[in-house]
């Protein structure tokens, strides 16, 4: 697993300084995904995104040729980065399934319904289905560094 990861950091360290990986602002979480404050489990659930200090495109492969059922859809890898204190906030997967996998740092994540923290550090995994709520908080003094893997329509920002 340590040399998976140790790959993985290359890998994502020589995209970040190439000038073909996307540096424009993207989307944590589509729009339409987002939860307001009515739909929080608690007062203290977060319904914004604060302290995503990068959201970097590193590709995305589309699917419609391998799977004809997957038609206008790509695999898509982006890396985030959250701030100490940073989160994402209360979103709903609506047909975006994906695995989130820490390179660096550790973060709370909180899937509904029962909404209860785990842990998750460098070297885990976390899978998202469709119909998943939930958000996370980086609650330590370092900054997380995550691969997100997800399939989604063509074009989604």
């Amino acid at each position: 697993m340590a040399a998976i990861r140790a790959a993985m950091t290359l890998t994502i360290n020589a995209i970040g300084s190439v000038t073909s990986a996307v540096a424009h602002r993207l989307a944590v979480v589509p729009e339409t995904e987002r939860l307001s404050g009515d739909s929080a489990y608690s007062v203290t659930d977060p319904t914004s995104n604060a302290g995503v200090s990068a959201v970097r495109s590193l590709g995305d492969q589309p699917l419609g040729e391998d799977f004809i059922a997957l038609q206008w859809r790509v695999l898509r890898l982006r890396g985030i980065t959250i701030a100490p204190g940073g989160h994402i906030g209360l979103h709903r997967h609506h047909s975006r399934p994906g695995v989130a996998y820490p390179l660096e740092g550790r973060h709370t994540e909180r899937q509904g319904p029962a909404y209860n923290p785990v842990v998750l550090q460098a070297g885990e995994a976390a899978f998202e289905t469709t119909g998943v709520t939930g958000w996370w908080r980086n609650e330590t003094s370092e900054p997380v560094r995550a691969l997100v893997v997800d399939i989604v329509e063509a074009l989604t920002p």
